[in-house]
């Protein structure tokens, strides 16, 4: 039996880039090697290249092998092993990001289809493995790595079906976009479905179907997200950020600012990195 190995990275800090890697690495499993059961705060992407092992998410359980990859969503209950005769070995690479889900719903990775057998083969690990190679501290090297994962994403949209078989895929696709481009105006579910063209109860199955969560909420989650990087990089007062982030009541925003950073903006902004 192969000896066990580990090489991984973990930033120290979370760059604010629309596609941020928070760690990398890859693995030779000792048998019976687990995580979880628990829940991660960012995606995180396994691709396994010898032996075998379980993943459980969503009350189900796959038995994996060589080339197959399998994701973790935020917040999702997961647990992974090694089998305790032929382990695993794989490579990872744990994400976030305002980009990163909208990305996602471009490979044939969704809510509910957590696994899938890659035809990348090599070249996904290698992609990987370029992630690893361009890891580092700085913000020149946090760059890199969201480049190489793109890349690695890349890998996966080609085994996606094609454009036009999925239409609930397309619908929820056009509907983030749109509100990417246009989160900071006084926008509407109404007005996402109105652009896409569907009914808002049609946007609804689509977003929960690709993001696992209603447009509202992705609309909601954006404009966090934007807000978070002008609190970090921007001297605007609190209430010209909530306004910039398309949040017309300050006081709204900074309620729902507390809910998901567990502080007000203004203590985020003197406790940022």
């Amino acid at each position: 039996m192969s000896q066990d190995f580990k090489h991984s990275f973990k930033a120290s800090q979370r760059p604010t880039l629309s596609l941020m890697v928070y760690n990398v690495g890859f693995q030779k499993c000792p048998p019976d090697y687990g995580w979880g059961p628990g829940v991660r705060d960012h995606f995180l992407l396994h691709y396994i290249v010898s032996g075998h092992g379980t993943y459980e998410s969503g009350g189900r359980t796959f038995v994996l092998g060589p080339g197959d990859a399998f994701l973790a969503r935020p917040d999702t209950p997961i647990y992974y092993r090694a089998d305790p005769t032929d382990p695993w070995e794989y490579y990872w690479v744990g994400f976030s990001g305002p980009s990163a889900a909208l990305l996602l719903a471009q490979t044939p990775f969704s809510p509910g289809r957590p696994v899938l057998h890659s035809a990348a083969g090599d070249r996904l690990r290698r992609a990987l493995l370029d992630i690893y190679k361009a890891r580092g501290a700085d913000y020149p090297s946090a760059v890199r790595m969201a480049g190489y994962l793109q890349a690695a994403l890349g890998l996966l949209m080609e085994d996606a079906p094609a454009r036009g078989t999925d239409a609930l895929a397309d619908y929820a696709r056009r509907g983030a976009a749109f509100i990417q481009q246009n989160y900071s105006r006084d926008i509407s579910v109404e007005a996402v479905a109105a652009h896409v063209g569907v009914s808002r109860s049609y946007l609804h199955r689509a977003f929960h179907a690709v993001f696992g969560c209603a447009p509202g909420a992705y609309l909601t989650d954006y404009r966090l997200d934007r807000a978070i990087q002008l609190l970090r990089h921007s001297t605007l007062s609190v209430g010209a950020v909530a306004a910039s982030a398309g949040f017309s009541d300050p006081f709204y925003f900074s309620r729902l600012f507390r809910r998901r950073m567990g502080m007000s903006p203004s203590d985020y902004r003197q406790e940022k990195p």
